[in-house]
């Protein structure tokens, strides 16, 4: 068998195995042995993937299956991840996606484990490389229809508190990397300038929407971790997908198409299957130039993993190509110029706000 990981015992975790099974298939079933695989070795959350033998009362009597464990610090998080995936398999909108999401086995809130019914599937790098139009018709495809669903969090991601964090961020970033103090105040000084007001009406956010939480399966997508949702813009799922693949097509040239046409086919895709909103480019070109930041920031100050010498130099130089793409079009910068400013980067007599950025 393999090792458990050390999240949790064997014995505790055997036992909310059994505790889960018997809430799947009723009193009488019977966990013959299990074996657990590391999903996810880094992170903020602990990831198993689980290989179960049991005996149910419902034909056939032996089943093998494949389960999920993800494992939170806090009862109150994975709770309210296991209520989110709930309501969203109780609509519709993954058959008018074309997507899945793991279903909610149960939630042992004495280990704070939740447990998912596995989803196998090839990254979705992998697909577009293969099967690009397709695949990325199918992103902007499930990504419209997440957005109309009706649920309806609780959480809001809105415009303002986004550029909150952005300028603590920037703050730091101008101490890390002096030589570009002014590019980074122009930036900021951008972004308030044209912070947009957002929809009308809030829509469903996957909160942490890009490569790694996809799966390409048989034709359709498979979209996984929704530990950030919210409600709030739909560009900012869309900005924060395009940075990442964006990020990657820098990282590996000739791993995905270019650029320019990913990102325009995953957008005609959405717009396809979304409501007519006139004001999204602009939005989504705001929300971009924020995910890069946040992308540099990242890699400037992730301490989360353990990094020898040559993996933090590789990622100083990533951050420092990740701040050339901040004068470069096509990084958002080019279409933000211009466009008219949002209430929020205005004050009561119209004229812009100046922010200090150094305040905590």
């Amino acid at each position: 068998m393999n090792p458990v990981p050390d999240t949790l015992g064997r014995e505790s975790t055997q036992a909310a195995l059994i505790a889960a099974l018997r809430e799947v298939h009723g009193v009488r079933a019977r966990l013959e042995r299990w074996t657990a695989d590391p999903l996810m070795k880094r992170g903020k959350h602990r990831v198993v993937r689980y290989e179960i033998h049991a005996r149910v009362p419902e034909p056939p009597h032996v089943r093998r299956c494949h389960w999920v464990g993800k494992f939170y610090e806090r009862d109150e998080v994975g709770l309210r991840v296991a209520r989110i995936l709930g309501e969203l398999a109780r609509t519709n909108c993954g058959v008018r996606g074309g997507f899945v999401i793991p279903t909610v086995l149960a939630y042992e809130a004495s280990c704070r484990l939740l447990l998912l019914t596995y989803q196998p599937g090839e990254s979705v790098i992998s697909a577009i490389a293969q099967n690009g139009a397709m695949v990325l018709s199918a992103i902007g495809r499930a990504l419209a229809a997440l957005h109309t669903t009706s649920v309806r969090p609780d959480l809001i991601a809105s415009p303002l508190a986004v550029l909150e964090d952005l300028r603590q961020r920037i703050s730091e970033l101008r101490a890390r990397f002096p030589f570009e103090r002014d590019l980074l105040r122009q930036i900021l000084d951008k972004l308030e300038r044209q912070t947009p007001d957002g929809p009308a009406t809030p829509s469903f956010l996957h909160g942490d929407f890009g490569p790694s939480q996809l799966l390409w399966q048989s034709g359709r997508l498979v979209i996984l971790d929704f530990d950030k949702y919210a409600r709030g813009d739909p560009a900012f799922d869309l900005g924060n997908l395009l940075i990442q693949f964006r990020r990657i097509a820098l990282r590996k040239p000739g791993k995905l198409p270019e650029f320019a046409p990913l990102r325009g086919a995953i957008l005609e895709a959405y717009r396809h299957w979304s409501p007519h909103d006139p004001e999204l480019d602009r939005r989504v070109a705001w929300h971009e130039q924020v995910a890069l930041v946040r992308k540099i920031h990242f890699l400037a100050y992730d301490l989360t993993r353990r990094q020898g010498a040559d993996a933090l130099r590789e990622r100083q130089a990533e951050a420092n190509r990740l701040l050339a793409q901040l004068r470069t079009p096509g990084a958002g910068a080019d279409v933000l110029r211009g466009s008219r400013p949002g209430l929020a980067g205005r004050s009561r007599h119209g004229r812009e706000p100046h922010f200090d950025t150094h305040a905590t």
